[in-house]
């Protein structure tokens, strides 16, 4: 609603006759390459998470590694700032009888990793790319960098706090558990401490051997960065299915690039609003308002209804529930 709601309002000057004359001349097959280069970005966050998952469950499959990340990309979706992906995951990876301290630990590595990597790459973009983003002399772009920056940086600062500080961990989640006490029974509350506790020693601890496995932290840099890149250069094919040829491969991903910065900490679910706009701001001064429409809408498809589509498929395969035996499965140095 947020996303036809600004539609609406931004094109509404847009001949829907011209609209469509535009979307027949289409060219499915770069549509097609558009769509591979989303299932790679689906695809190397599939790597990064089995590599991870693997050392704490040794039954783990990559294609439910991959079945994982699909929920993950279906919840980050249709949340506000990406926020549901993670616990989805959590969830999923628990029913797979992974040890939920382990799984926090790995998904919290993981999420700062993704992060790290969103502000390191971007950084690299725009050392060749910052001119682009002052084409058409849009004013707005310096400060929503800054917002992007801030906001991620905040992020990865908060999550590492979490990572290596057992007592601000523990110190946060009693915070969190102190209204439970206005409702249940004192002795209850404490059991509940208790258990939490020694899923955070065990969070802790996990936490602790991923950051001396340098070999996993190489790998889910690189394998992130390739899905970064590959999620860069989306729009590229989709302008190239429309027959524009004007704006270098660099130029479409340092845009790319910027709005995914941007897009991922607007409050919205899936950044919508956000995420047009800043689509509009910075490939509007280059695109007609028919062809703007056009492309913003096959790239939203691609980028974003896509993760739902195929996210939706991923949480209604059922997997094989483990024994219980399993269900407290852990890594042995």
């Amino acid at each position: 609603m947020i996303s036809v709601g600004f539609l609406v309002w931004q094109f509404r000057d847009v001949n829907l006759k011209k609209f469509t004359l535009e979307l027949d001349k289409v060219n499915l097959w770069w549509i097609l390459i558009a769509f591979l280069f989303m299932f790679l970005y689906w695809l190397f966050e599939g790597v990064v998470l089995h590599h991870c998952v693997k050392p704490i469950h040794k039954e783990q499959r990559f294609l439910s590694s991959f079945r994982i990340t699909m929920i993950g990309q279906f919840f980050n979706t249709i949340t506000p700032m990406q926020a549901g992906g993670q616990p989805a995951q959590l969830y999923a990876l628990v029913k797979k009888g992974v040890d939920i301290g382990s799984a926090s630990s790995v998904l919290l590595f993981k999420f700062i990793i993704y992060q790290a990597m969103i502000v390191i790459n971007f950084l690299l973009v725009l050392i060749f790319g910052f001119h682009y983003l002052m084409t058409g002399a849009v004013p707005q772009v310096k400060y929503l960098v800054v917002i992007g920056f801030l906001v991620h940086f905040l992020v990865i600062v908060g999550l590492i706090l979490v990572g290596k500080s057992r007592g601000f961990t523990t110190s946060l989640v009693h915070i969190v558990l102190k209204p439970l006490g206005w409702f249940l029974k004192k002795e209850r509350v404490l059991k509940m401490q208790e258990s939490i506790d020694e899923k955070i020693n065990t969070f802790h601890q996990e936490t602790s051997r991923i950051g001396k496995d340098w070999k996993l932290i190489f790998s889910s840099c690189f394998y992130t960065t390739l899905q970064l890149w590959v999620y860069f250069a989306i729009p590229y094919f989709i302008m190239l299915s429309m027959g524009i040829t004007t704006m270098s491969l660099y130029m479409v991903i340092t845009f790319h690039a910027f709005i995914m910065m941007f897009a991922t900490v607007v409050p919205t679910p899936g950044g919508s609003g956000g995420a047009e706009y800043t689509f509009t701001l910075l490939f509007g001064p280059l695109l007609s308002s028919v062809q703007l429409l056009a492309a913003l809408i096959l790239w939203r498809i691609v980028t974003y209804y896509s993760c739902i589509l195929f996210g939706a498929v991923a949480m209604m395969i059922r997997e094989k529930v483990p024994d219980a035996k399993k269900k407290n499965s852990k890594y042995t140095p």
